[in-house]
């Protein structure tokens, strides 16, 4: 396996900055959403959202005034983060 990703081919790198709210090792972001509900709650980094910090000044500017979630997501706090995605091609035909 090792030979054969010695031949990958890049195809596209997508950096993203900004910040998460963050609590141990999870962060804060959609649980379940469909056409008629979203769960938001403490989900893995990778999956969560990233926010702009130009806008997002506080844990609990996330989420509209009001939420029932702002108890929650003041026991977060705010880290800047970096999420690299790399789409690579290991067997070309």
């Amino acid at each position: 396996m090792f030979a054969k990703l010695l031949n990958y081919k890049r195809l596209k790198m997508k950096i993203e900055h900004g910040v998460m709210v963050m609590k141990g090792d999870k962060a804060w972001g959609s649980k379940h959403a469909d056409g008629h509900s979203e769960e938001c709650g403490w989900i893995e980094p990778a999956d969560a959202p990233i926010h702009d910090p130009q806008f997002c000044k506080c844990p609990t500017d996330v989420t509209w005034k009001g939420s029932p979630d702002t108890d929650e997501l003041m026991t977060g706090t705010l880290v800047r983060v970096i999420r690299r995605t790399e789409v690579i091609v290991v067997n070309e035909k």
